[in-house]
């Protein structure tokens, strides 16, 4: 039986591969890449069977360095898309294995596997996304590039309006993928703008930057800490990343355009949280934390209790290796709004299977909320 493991596909991230493999079964050990950074956690990659198989055993090593966020690792999930079809995730047959020596992996069993078979920890989402999303929006959303990444790699802003100087309508900033392999993120954002898209939303200024770190998400990187300095921590200024700095260029072109009222950051936790979503309330004192608890409150009763974790709001309490502004930080201190730093699980909310469709539902609750706050 002939097996082949590659991670030259779009987004592809896998190291320290090795298979097994016996008449009907193969068993691929890997590990999730830093690409460079200090912390691991997202993998893509493909396992392509030579012969027919009937059962393909994926064991995850080294889980113990990745970011898991401290919680049980059976709320891991990951997505296939077989023989080019669409993405879906495994079955829930995960196993621990624990090693002699204090170590352990952890494993699934994909059972009936295709030929081409491509592994994942979430749904991926990147710029054919977003082609999808404009396209689909029937003239709602412009795309626009507003600048280059470090890696001259083009950064895409979308908009529901240009606006004009001095106009008084509402406006909202949102960003997303500031860590590259936070694709959840990216999926409950796409839901937001289909979510103004349908209602032909024409009350407020929406303008979105879908795939901030687009060096990293080409590249399959985590992102989350990466040198020179993490994306969320180079918000001050001046910038302290090229990315941030063309963000920042954009947001004064936005407000000059609208009222300034939010700005939105959408992020995915450690790999293994799965309580649900909440947001992170801000340490430092400021004019808008009533205001964004008010958000907060509105948003978590739209979404329900179906998706939301118990504590839905909480002050981060790990060590951060960077001590520059994050985005909502940033809004804060240079904008004069408030700012929401939103956390959306990888694969559960409770009980609740994360679904690419479940995921739009809360993108668009969480816009439904937000626009009826304006009226």
């Amino acid at each position: 039986m002939r097996i082949r493991i590659t991670k030259n596909i779009q987004y592809g991230n896998v190291c320290d591969v090795s298979v097994r493999s016996s008449k009907n079964q193969a068993e691929v050990s890997f590990s999730a890449s830093p690409q460079g950074g200090p912390e691991s956690l997202w993998f893509c990659f493909r396992i392509t069977a030579i012969n027919k198989i009937k059962r393909i055993k994926i064991v995850l090593k080294h889980p113990y360095n990745m970011l898991m966020g401290g919680c049980e690792l059976s709320n891991i999930l990951p997505v296939i898309r077989k023989d080019k079809g669409n993405w879906q995730r495994i079955e829930r047959n995960y196993e621990f294995l624990a090693l002699p020596d204090g170590r352990y992996e952890i494993s699934w069993i994909l059972n009936n596997p295709g030929k081409i078979n491509e592994i994942s920890l979430c749904y991926p989402y990147g710029a054919p996304e977003i082609e999808t999303l404009v396209k689909e929006s029937k003239g709602y959303w412009k795309k626009d590039t507003i600048g280059v990444s470090t890696e001259n790699r083009p950064m895409i802003r979308l908009s529901n309006d240009y606006s004009f100087p001095d106009s008084k309508k509402p406006g909202i900033y949102i960003v997303a993928r500031q860590h590259s392999g936070e694709t959840p993120g990216s999926l409950v954002l796409d839901g937001f703008l289909r979510y103004l898209s349908e209602i032909r939303n024409e009350e407020s200024i929406v303008w979105a930057v879908p795939l901030v770190n687009i060096d990293g998400i080409e590249k399959g990187y985590y992102g989350k800490d990466n040198y020179p300095i993490d994306v969320n921590r180079a918000w001050g200024n001046p910038s302290m990343r090229h990315e941030t700095l063309v963000i920042q260029r954009d947001i004064n072109r936005w407000k000059e355009r609208c009222t300034p009222i939010l700005g939105i950051d959408f992020h995915a936790p450690g790999g293994a949280q799965g309580d649900g979503i909440y947001f992170f309330l801000q340490k430092e004192k400021s004019a808008f934390m009533n205001k964004e608890r008010s958000l907060i409150n509105i948003i978590e009763k739209k979404i329900g209790k179906t998706y939301m974790a118990k504590q839905c709001a909480v002050v981060a309490q790990y060590r951060e290796r960077w001590n520059g502004l994050t985005f909502s930080q940033y809004c804060r201190k240079y904008i004069n709004i408030p700012g929401l730093c939103v956390e959306i699980p990888y694969a559960f909310c409770g009980k609740n299977l994360l679904t690419q469709k479940k995921y739009q539902e809360i993108g668009k609750k969480i816009a439904c909320a937000i626009i009826e706050t304006l009226k």
